[in-house]
Order: C-alpha cells, then sequence, then structure tokens
C-alpha cells in the first residue's frame, strides 16, 4: 500500500482519540524537524524535485514563481527553509486550504522518510478536492506523447509534448491529458508572441483535460501526427504523479521557449513519479527541445515501446496518392459542393477505386468541418450523400495499401549540430568552425523530422583565412525559418521563409564586411516527383551595413530552386536568388546568387556537407566552396 494512503489509513484510526497536547506537539515537531536535518532531506534529490530546483549560475532557485508555491518567505532560493516550513505546516490546521491538502505529495514523502507518527500530529481536514481528482482520472497507468513539430505555429515548431494518464477503462480517448503551457494573450501579434516566449513575457500553468480533445486539436485540426510513449510506470507512482500535479494546480511558472517549456516542465511530474529518475538533471540547462525530452525519458528506462496516430491530413494526403487524377478530382467536388456524391459510381473504375473516391471525400468533408471550414448542416446533408453513395456500391474487397509509417522521432539526428571544415572564397582558402544548437535544415539526414521544414536558430559560423591571418565571422542566423509545402488542390499551402542575422559580404574595392539583415518571402512549391520539390518565392530584405552610403539598403526581388534526395542518404538543395535595391544603397547593383548544397548522411548524428556558390554582390564577383564534417548533439 503506498505511504500517502497508508498515513490517511492510520491518521484517520487515531482521529476518534484523544489529540496531542501543545506541548507535545511542540516536542515532536522539533523532534522531526531535528531527524529533517540530521538526514540533510533539504538537499534530498526528490525534495529539489518536488520544489521545481534547478543549480544555476545564480544559486539554487526554484523555476516557480509563484509566492503561493512556497509557505517559507525564502522557499524559492532556500529548500531547508521550505521544508522546516512545511513540518510546520502539518501541525497547523488554520490555514485555508490546510498545508496538508494543498501539498499531499510532500507530506506522502516525509512521512515515508521521517516516519511519521499519524497518532502524535493534529489529525488533518478532510481534502475533498485532491480526492476528487484522484478519483476523477483513476491514473493506472501514463503516456508521453509528443506531437510531430508544426512550423506555421511559432509555439509548435519544435513539436509538443504531454502526458495521457489511462484508468482503469481500457479506452485511450476516454483518458486523461495533463499538459503545460503558456497562457498567451489573444491580442499578441506574431512578433510580440515570439519575443515574449523568448524572454519569459508569458505565464506557463499545468492543466487536465480530456485526451480526445487533445487528439482533436493536434491530429485532426493542426495536421500533426501523434507518437505516444507508454511510460512503464506502477500505478502507486502515477499517484505520485497526481499527488504533485495536485500541488501545481493553478501555479504560475515563467515560460520560456527554449528550456523552461512545455517539454521540460513535464519532466518534474515524471520525476515526482519515480524517484530516482532524475530526468530534468539530465537535460541542457539553457536550451530544451520537445523530442530530447522524449529521448531522455527513452533512455531512463521508462518506454517500452511506441504508438502512432497519424494526423487526418496525413491519412487525406495518402487517400489522393492511391486515386487517378479524375478520381481525387471528383472527391475534392464533392465535397466542394459542385459534383453529386452519385457521380461517382457511374466512372469507368474499377469499384475499389470508386470506394477510395468516396473515402476520400469523407476524410475531406470532416477535415473541414473540424477546421470549421464547412456549416455543420452543409456538412450533414454532403456526409450522407457519401455514405449513400458508399452503400449503393455494397461489400467491396478492400485492397487498400495501408499508410506507410515513417519513422518514428526518436530516430532522427540530435537537435544541436556542430561542424567543422575548411574551403575556397575567391583566391583565399579557409578554415570554418560553427555551432548551430536547434533544429534542422535540407541537407540533414530527414528522419523524423516534418517534410519541407527548415527551422534554425542561433545557427553561426566563424572562419580563419591563413594568407592573411583574419578570422572573420560568416554568418550568424539569429533565426531562419522556412516552410516548402507543396501545393495540392485539397489544402492549397503557401510557402514562406523568413531570416534575420548577420553575414560577411563583399563590397567593391574594400575587403568584405560584416552585414545585419533581416528578410522575410512567400510564394508557392510543387512535388515534382516523390522526393522532388520545386519552388519560387518573392521576396523583401532590409540590409544595414556601415559600408553603405545611406547605411542601409530595401529592396526585393525573389528565389527559386529546388530540393531533392536522389538517393536515399544524399540530399541537396540547389537555388537561385536576386534582391534588387529600391531605398537607401541602390547604385551598386543587385545582390545575385546561385548555389549548390549537398548533404551526405553518414550516421544518424553524423554527416557530411559540401557546398558551391557563385555570387556577385555590389558588382563584386565571388566563388566559393565548403566542405564540412557536422556531428549532430
Amino acid at each position: 500500500m503506498h505511504a500517502l494512503s497508508l498515513f490517511l489509513l492510520v491518521l484517520l484510526a487515531a482521529g476518534a482519540g484523544v489529540p496531542p497536547s501543545q506541548a507535545a506537539s511542540d516536542a515532536y515537531l522539533a523532534e522531526l524537524k531535528g531527524r529533517a536535518n540530521s538526514l540533510a532531506l533539504h538537499d534530498d534529490a526528490y525534495w529539489r524535485v518536488l520544489l521545481h530546483v534547478r543549480p544555476g549560475v545564480a544559486g539554487t532557485r526554484s523555476l516557480v514563481d509563484d509566492p503561493r508555491f512556497f509557505l517559507s518567505p525564502s522557499g524559492k532560493t532556500d529548500p531547508a527553509a521550505e521544508l522546516l516550513a512545511t513540518l510546520d505546516g502539518l501541525f497547523d490546521n488554520t490555514s485555508a486550504p490546510a498545508a496538508f491538502c494543498r501539498f499531499p505529495a510532500r507530506y506522502a514523502w516525509l512521512a515515508g522518510k521521517l516516519g511519521i507518527d499519524p497518532t502524535r500530529i493534529p489529525r488533518p481536514p478532510p481534502c475533498p478536492e485532491v480526492d476528487n481528482i484522484l478519483r476523477t482520472i483513476d491514473g493506472q497507468s501514463a503516456e508521453m506523447v509528443f506531437a510531430s513539430g508544426y512550423v506555421n505555429s511559432p509555439a509548435s515548431m519544435f513539436g509538443h509534448t504531454f502526458l495521457r494518464i489511462d484508468s482503469r477503462v481500457k479506452s485511450p480517448l476516454l483518458s486523461f491529458a495533463v499538459n503545460y503551457a503558456a497562457r498567451t494573450d489573444p491580442s499578441d501579434g506574431g512578433i510580440a508572441f515570439t519575443a515574449k516566449g523568448m524572454f519569459g513575457g508569458y505565464q506557463g500553468y499545468y492543466s487536465v483535460m480530456p485526451y480526445y480533445d487533445k487528439v482533436r486539436e493536434y491530429s485532426n485540426i493542426d495536421q500533426r501526427d501523434l507518437w505516444e510513449y507508454p511510460l512503464n510506470l506502477t500505478p502507486d507512482e502515477v499517484r505520485r504523479l497526481l499527488l504533485h500535479l495536485v500541488e501545481m494546480k493553478d501555479i504560475a511558472t515563467e515560460y520560456f521557449f527554449f528550456d523552461e517549456n512545455c517539454s521540460y516542465e513535464l519532466l518534474f511530474l515524471v520525476d515526482a513519479a519515480r524517484p530516482g529518475a532524475r530526468l530534468t538533471e539530465t537535460m541542457d540547462r539553457y536550451w530544451v527541445i520537445p523530442m530530447d525530452t522524449v529521448r531522455a525519458v527513452i533512455a531512463a528506462g521508462l518506454v517500452d515501446n511506441v504508438v502512432w496516430r497519424p494526423s487526418r491530413a496525413l491519412r487525406i494526403r495518402h487517400a489522393r496518392t492511391l486515386l487517378p487524377e479524375r478520381e481525387a478530382v471528383l472527391a475534392v467536388g464533392i465535397v466542394d459542393g459542385t459534383v453529386p456524391a452519385g457521380s461517382v459510381l457511374s466512372e469507368p473504375v474499377p469499384d475499389a477505386t470508386k470506394v477510395r473516391a468516396l473515402d476520400l471525400a469523407a476524410l475531406l468533408a470532416q477535415y473541414r468541418i473540424a477546421k470549421k471550414g464547412m456549416e455543420h448542416k452543409v456538412f450533414q446533408e454532403r456526409f450522407y450523400a457519401i455514405l449513400s453513395a458508399r452503400t449503393r456500391l455494397g461489400p467491396v474487397e478492400d485492397d487498400t495499401p495501408p499508410l506507410p509509417v515513417p519513422a518514428p522521432p526518436e530516430d532522427g539526428h540530435r537537435s544541436a549540430r556542430a561542424h567543422l571544415g575548411g574551403g575556397w572564397r575567391g583566391s583565399e582558402g579557409f578554415l570554418e568552425a560553427g555551432i548551430r544548437p536547434a533544429y534542422h535544415d535540407y541537407t540533414d539526414p530527414p528522419e523524423g523530422y516534418t517534410e519541407g521544414s527548415l527551422i534554425e536558430f542561433l545557427s553561426g559560423a566563424v572562419r580563419w583565412y591563413p594568407e592573411s591571418d583574419r578570422f572573420r565571422l560568416s554568418r550568424l542566423d539569429l533565426i531562419r525559418i522556412e516552410s516548402l509545402d507543396p501545393f495540392d488542390p485539397i489544402f492549397r499551402k503557401k510557402s514562406w521563409k523568413v531570416r534575420m542575422g548577420f553575414e560577411t559580404r563583399d563590397f567593391t574595392g574594400e575587403r568584405d564586411a560584416l552585414v545585419s539583415f533581416a528578410g522575410c518571402g512567400i510564394g508557392g512549391a510543387i512535388r515534382l516527383r516523390k522526393e522532388t520539390v520545386a519552388y519560387l518565392l518573392g521576396e523583401v530584405e532590409g540590409d544595414f551595413s556601415r559600408r553603405y552610403h545611406s547605411a542601409y539598403r530595401i529592396g526585393g526581388g525573389g528565389s527559386a530552386g529546388l530540393t531533392a534526395e536522389p538517393v536515399r542518404g544524399w540530399r541537396l538543395r540547389a537555388e537561385g536568388r536576386g534582391i534588387w535595391g529600391a531605398l537607401g544603397e541602390t547604385r551598386e547593383g543587385p545582390d545575385l546568387s546561385v548555389s549548390l548544397r549537398q548533404g551526405f548522411r553518414i550516421g544518424r548524428d553524423l554527416s557530411l556537407t559540401a557546398d558551391v556558390s557563385r555570387s556577385v554582390t555590389r558588382r563584386v564577383g565571388r566563388t566559393e566552396g565548403t566542405l564540412s564534417l557536422h556531428r549532430y548533439f
């Protein structure tokens, strides 16, 4: 029987007797405090988990910012003071809510460590809220769920993790989801949202919701696959997790995209469930990617298998590839209301093909109603017509090929990358070193990552030119995001890019100089073959440097190129780009470039890249080539 249940049982039995005198209570409290000090419980790793303490350069501090979480005025920075105040709370039933009900995980742990005698402490009040949560959720097992990255949402581009708590009822969709997320301001635009997320401008909270709401949100609406990782936690361990979740109810912590985020904060719950897991200690102090937390849970031996839930959008795309063009167009027309559902029945194709066309129409109609892209009455009429047409076909042998299972996210390369290499620029050779804390580009090994997305933060490289004995910052991308999503008549997505940072460029009659820039683009992409995508983007860019006569240049232009994987393990990107100045520096002509970048996979966390480019900047032409070895970590 778990510690808290035993503790409560004895408390209830002892409650009928005579309560201890104040003097006896004071003496026993002093005894417990002395025992806690002698055992140095304030330094115990589990106590620090319950306080969300993470050692840092500023000393020992809790990541929780809400003063209601602490019983001691100095509890945020002093685990020892908070432990003594927690013991004080055990003997004080005057607060509302009582400390015993407010911090059940703390008291369950202290009861086990100190061997607290329930007959020597005041009888605690009932805790109906705790009892109701435990009874409603009825937690018996838990899973970590990873929602794949969604590049069109700044908060979700790296993916998202949450927990699923299963009850005795063996139906996952009737389970509960435990989530940690920022409480954002709906009026914030994209720039404000990103800035607040990066610098702690939002408060983060734990929440509990029905799991089917999460599945509907991610799998059906956001077009994100779900990967479920069952955790081998016992029912008692799940109960410990829930007791700590009670302690975090409505408690605010500062939310940061890059470290104190959805994934890192969830690890405190898993650490609370299994003492000794110490997952939060294994994570990088300054940069936590959701997929890295899944890898940490797997490495700790908490996961035995993985379950994949494909998004409805992926199932629609798969159904689309199984149809001839005419039948696919008919399916879209049925949902648009331009073609009656029964028209499929007269098509000169096998019945199996007709079934696939109607199945595609049904999937697409469900997708649109989930996205609120169709009125409910219209959906009912068209969906009923689709089902009626399908019924008229009668039984048909289903020979639909299954949806191919992609590589799970944990099989992808690690999110940080460092490289060493060398090459030439014009007539001068150089050596280069660089690092990228996150995340992925087109020439990285693609397994486990969202197709068509490039996301890089703080990616930089420095060069040393031995001939002139000089160092240069070749480039530093503060942020670079691209989404090359091939257009199709069903989803009709646009492709886009944003980039901001610094790079070294050539200037007429002078040595190169560092230029700061910010730009964006929008356009479209088409799929030429299964692994080949061509794109065309219109762009605007602003450049800033003292080397410009006007100190700046603002202009526009565009880029065109393709990404491909000719054979497995060899990826390439070819691009041509031109930017013409319109404001500021306009006298020196456009910036033109053509480039070819190739990536060769050596292993999951090792690759080789070969780049060659020709650029014309301020009428200065230069050819450049680089060969680099990349290590992912």
